[in-house]
């Protein structure tokens, strides 16, 4: 053995004891640390918190060292005691061994390998770092991790072969045994795993092209190779080693390989997946599972399963996830996981009273297996302002099937969505994140948007491993939009009505979430309206915050339909406002021709005098009294109240000659009209014209247009008096050929 004496600080007693037992010494436990056979922190558990975005990364008999996700660069150190933590500045991936109170940081950012000047921090003292320089050893020296104290070092030798040597400190004295029994002509080899008392190895050795792999087990106080297997196929650089075991995973075929120290004789457990699988040894038993990482989309079953290696076939089933393993002080493993009785968090795996291995919380209060941990979900949604709206929730894992329920209070309706499952093609969010970006639709029991008012929202999380139970967060919000004059429904898209020839009144509510313009199916709302020979929409003429219909029957009396809001229901009973309306030839509703806010009517009579008649917003007067505001009007066969479409102070109206010519009466704010603006002939192709407010949402009103035999249309609003509307567009609205309406509004 060679020692070298070195300038740098004391040897810590984790140290001190470790390079003791290396050589035969007596071993003196430190002050700081527990009996061998239990945690320094047993006493004090629940002062631990273990946090759900990390993952185990090395575990001593004080504390243990995890990596925050997010933080990949640095690593922290927590206490059993207090749950106190020490950042530390070492990579996660640059970890090798462990299984105790020590770890050694390195000079570079880069490897492992690369790194020349080694510090070991003993983290149950926290006293200063011993300082190891490999390059006052050699140039040839690689560190390859550690066991304790004791540095496992790579040292290549003047033949190209390579030794490996455990390093340590003592004072100011550095120590250097070369550790024997290496299969012969060894050329590299990397450390797989640490027990307490030994070190597993992978060592290469033969020619470039044939080169042979074997799996060694070194007895850290002998300094020498007790085991030796050799190895087939592809592997992983991971292992587990314990007094009687040493384990690895090989891909042909696929599995776990033990093999019984002292003996060739090996067991191979088959596994689904060799690099996302953890694994241990705890006495005669395999400890295994998959790991899903916090924050897991992946839907393989993440138990943790201990396995006897002395009676095949019987198992146990620890724990219901799992996202990592490492091996403890004492033949013990530390996983943090989680089970559906006792939560998610940091576990010790032990044996039991009856010699099988048994799970135990360490972290307390642990976290449910499966947990909402926080949520952004809007209280108000104005879908006036924004087109879609983000919901956002975090999850303790994503290995599940998150489903959201939206009820809307006032109808009692619902719409339900999958919104997230592994390996659908959800947009992915960010770890531990699921999401839904809501533009309005609702299912219901029609595909429609959302009408205005309050909602309970349900998120239902539904473990895939079926390891816990399904999990469910509630809350409420508001989705609201201003008013519009032809919205029935009270979701920001105009209705339209139709009256077929058996008194039936339909309804459609027009889905604009789709590229079809004014697209949508009929819903029967009524019976019985064929005794009125006009019916109009007249907006909310009524204070009621939705749109109200008129009608008029063949004795002249006028009645009011006031709106209620409702998909299913839209209209309420009748309220008569009085008779002698059959002196009117047409009736045109639902535009503010006076700019007060309210929706006016104008009427022409068989005279061709033009009546106005004010909005007046009461629930008993809905109507001011009427006001003669034109003559001539008898050369029209129909006008049509469009709301503003020529960009002027009021509503305008349109009206339509009797040769088919379509005229625009700009308003000017006070129930009168400027001059007229022809628009154009052949408007006679339709029976009827309907100003049905924004129907595409871009802020001006539209006109739909109904013609005999599926000859519908959309003319979208332009906002410029002298080309009010956009070239026609067909529209799927009551367009099926065959089907006949009389009344259209």
């Amino acid at each position: 053995m060679k020692q070298v004496r070195m300038p740098g600080r004391r040897l810590t007693a984790v140290a001190v004891a470790a390079v003791l037992a290396a050589t035969g010494g007596a071993v003196a436990v430190p002050a700081a640390a527990a009996p061998v056979g239990a945690f320094a922190g047993d006493e004090q558990q629940t002062a631990v918190t273990f946090p759900l975005s990390s993952t185990l990364v090395s575990a001593g008999e004080s504390g243990f060292l995890t990596r925050q996700s997010g933080e990949y660069s640095q690593t922290r150190w927590i206490r059993y005691a207090d749950g106190s933590s020490t950042p530390l500045p070492v990579s996660a991936d640059a970890v090798r061994g462990g299984v105790s109170d020590v770890v050694v940081t390195g000079d570079q950012a880069t490897s492992l390998t690369q790194w020349r000047r080694l510090k070991v921090h003993d983290m149950a003292t926290g006293a200063a770092p011993v300082e190891i320089d490999l390059d006052r050893l050699g140039p040839n020296y690689t560190y390859r991790g550690n066991a304790g104290a004791s540095l496992v070092v790579a040292v290549k030798k003047a033949d190209g072969t390579m030794e490996a040597h455990l390093v340590g400190k003592t004072g100011d004295v550095v120590s250097d045994r070369t550790v024997t029994g290496l299969p012969e002509g060894t050329v590299g080899f990397s450390m797989a795993a640490a027990s307490s008392g030994a070190a597993a190895l992978i060592a290469v050795s033969g020619p470039s092209e044939a080169r042979v792999y074997h799996r060694v087990a070194v007895d850290l106080a002998a300094g020498a190779v007790t085991d030796t297997y050799p190895t087939t196929g592809r592997q992983t650089p991971s292992g587990a080693v314990s007094s009687t075991h040493l384990a690895w995973t090989e891909e042909s075929p696929l599995g776990i390989v033990v093999a019984k120290r002292g003996s060739s004789e090996t067991r191979r457990i088959p596994v689904t997946n060799m690099y996302n699988h953890r694994y241990g040894l705890v006495g005669d038993w395999l400890v295994s599972g998959y790991a899903a990482t916090p924050g897991s989309s992946d839907p393989t079953d993440a138990a943790l399963v201990a396995r006897s290696l002395t009676d095949p076939g019987v198992s146990v089933r620890l724990m219901d996830r799992l996202s990592s393993l490492v091996p403890g002080p004492n033949g013990t493993l530390l996983v943090r996981g989680g089970t559906a009785d006792r939560g998610e968090g940091l576990y010790r795996v032990s044996p039991g009273a009856d010699g099988r291995p048994a799970a135990e919380l360490v972290s307390a209060p642990g976290d449910p297996i499966t947990a909402v941990l926080g949520s952004e979900v809007p209280q108000v949604v104005d879908f006036d302002r924004s087109s879609g709206v983000d919901f956002t929730w975090r999850l303790s894992h994503r290995n599940a099937k998150v489903f959201l329920r939206l009820t809307h209070k006032r109808t009692g309706e619902s719409t339900e969505n999958l919104i997230w499952a592994p390996g659908v093609g959800f947009a992915d969010r960010g770890e531990q994140t699921v999401g839904w970006t809501w533009s309005g639709d609702f299912q219901g029991d029609w595909l429609s948007e959302a009408p205005n008012g309050e909602y309970s929202w349900e998120l239902d999380v539904e473990p895939i491993d079926r390891s816990a139970a399904q999990v469910t967060r509630t809350g409420t919000l508001t989705v609201v939009r201003k008013p519009a004059p032809h919205d029935y429904s009270d979701n920001g898209t105009p209705d339209v009505f139709a009256r077929d020839w058996l008194g039936r009144l339909w309804k459609v509510d027009p889905d604009t979430l789709s590229n079809v313009p004014l697209n949508g199916y009929g819903r029967e709302v009524g019976n019985g309206w064929e005794g009125y020979d006009r019916l109009e929409s007249v907006g909310d003429v009524s204070g009621s915050n939705a749109p109200d219909t008129i009608a008029r029957d063949r004795n002249g009396g006028l009645w009011l339909f006031r709106g209620t809001g409702l998909t299913r229901t839209p209209l309420e009973s009748r309220t008569p406002l009085g008779g002698g309306w059959n002196t009117y030839d047409q009736l045109a509703g639902g535009s503010d021709l006076t700019g007060d806010g309210r929706a006016d009517l104008v009427a022409f009579d068989k005279a061709g005098g033009l009546w106005l008649y004010k909005g007046a917003g009461s629930d008993t007067s809905v109507y001011a009294p009427r006001k003669k505001v034109g003559w001539g009007w008898g050369i029209y066969n129909q006008i049509t109240a469009v709301g503003d479409v020529g960009g002027g102070p009021a509503g305008d109206l349109l009206a339509r000659d009797k040769a088919g010519v379509l005229w625009l009466y700009p308003g000017k704010g006070d129930g009168t009209f400027a001059s007229r603006v022809r628009l154009g002939g052949g408007w006679s192709a339709y029976t009827h014209l309907v100003g049905i407010g924004d129907a595409n949402k871009d802020g001006r009103p539209d006109l739909y247009a109904y013609g005999p035999d599926g000859a519908t249309y959309l003319y979208r609003g332009t906002g410029d008096w002298r080309a009010p509307f956009a070239a026609r567009q067909f529209a799927q609205v009551y367009n099926h050929t065959g089907d006949s309406y009389d009344q259209v509004f």
